[in-house]
Formats: C-alpha cells, sequence, structure tokens
C-alpha cells in the first residue's frame, strides 16, 4: 500500500519541521550561540578586566575615600563577574580575552597619570560613562540575545551595572 503524493509531501514537510524546531533546543545544549553572544560575552570580559585594573589603580591612586570604596567594589563585583562570564565562555568554546581591549589599556594608562581630585574626577566620569554603555550593551543582550545562558549572565550583570553606575556618579558629585 503506498500512500499519496500529496501525503508523502505533508509528511517530509512535518519531519523538516520538527527537526528545524527541535534544533534550536539541541543547537544550545551542543555549545552553539550567536555571534551577538560571543561579542558580548568577550566585551563583558574585558570589561570585568578593565574594572578590576582601574579598581586597583583608585585603591592607590584615589584620593577620596569615596573613589576608593568605590574601586574597592568594582574589583570584588567584576571578579565575580569574570569568573561567571569565564565559565560560560569555556563552556561554550568561546575564547577567553585575557586583558582589556586596547582602548580600555589606553583609558587606564591615562587616568593613572593623574593624581589628587584630578585623578578622582576623572577616574569617576569614566566609570559613569562606562556603566552607561556596560547597561546599554547588556539590555540588548537581554533582548537580542540568543544563548539562553549569555542572556542569563546579562540579567545577572544589569542591577550590578546600574548599582556601579550610582555609585560612579556618587563619586563624580563628590569629586566635582
Amino acid at each position: 500500500m503506498s500512500m499519496p503524493k500529496r501525503a508523502c509531501a505533508k509528511l517530509l514537510v512535518a519531519a523538516i519541521v520538527a527537526l528545524l524546531v527541535g534544533s534550536g533546543a539541541s543547537a544550545e545544549a551542543a555549545g552553539r550561540h550567536s555571534a551577538a553572544d560571543e561579542q558580548w560575552l568577550k566585551t563583558s570580559i574585558e570589561g570585568d578586566r578593565f574594572e578590576i585594573a582601574g579598581g586597583a589603580i583608585a585603591q592607590q591612586k584615589g584620593n577620596s575615600p569615596t573613589v576608593r570604596a568605590l574601586g574597592a567594589r568594582l574589583i570584588a563585583d567584576h571578579t565575580k563577574s569574570l569568573k561567571d562570564a569565564t565559565k560560560v565562555a569555556r563552556k561554550l568554546g568561546v575564547s577567553v580575552p585575557g586583558s582589556p581591549t586596547p582602548s580600555e589599556q589606553w583609558e587606564l594608562q591615562i587616568v593613572s597619570t593623574l593624581s589628587g581630585p584630578q585623578f578622582d574626577h576623572w577616574y569617576s566620569a569614566l566609570e559613569v560613562e562606562d556603566h552607561k554603555q556596560d547597561i546599554t550593551e547588556s539590555k540588548d543582550e537581554v533582548s537580542e540575545g540568543s544563548s539562553s545562558q549569555v542572556i542569563k549572565l546579562a540579567k545577572e550583570d544589569l542591577p550590578m551595572l546600574k548599582e556601579h553606575l550610582k555609585l560612579s556618579m556618587q563619586a563624580l558629585s563628590v569629586s566635582a
């Protein structure tokens, strides 16, 4: 008994659709992710390294207790964020950057040449702008990402980044 051609075609289309729909979940289980997910992950790791290095400079060169406390908070929070992001990157097979971006390294080099109230002002201003950008990038990952693991990291980072923006703005107002 043979199937009519039309029924056979419908069965084939249904099988293809089932494979395509099922591949979304299995693709992530296999460690697949979008280029945007990978970019956010790498940017996040580079940013964590930037914040840890900048926080260390702030603890050494900060003129006010507010700026030194900001540096300590950034080191603590971004050390945890770095650990979490590195774990997900390795799980997904994404290369883990070992340092901040060249432009971030340049920013740290410039701010480290300053001292006293001038350091406090420019370091705090740098942190305000950096955290605004980080918040935007993390919100974009949450709304447009394809890997549930990377989206979860971005969601977890948002409250921390918002708190850092608030603390950076407070440090900037003290140093103005």
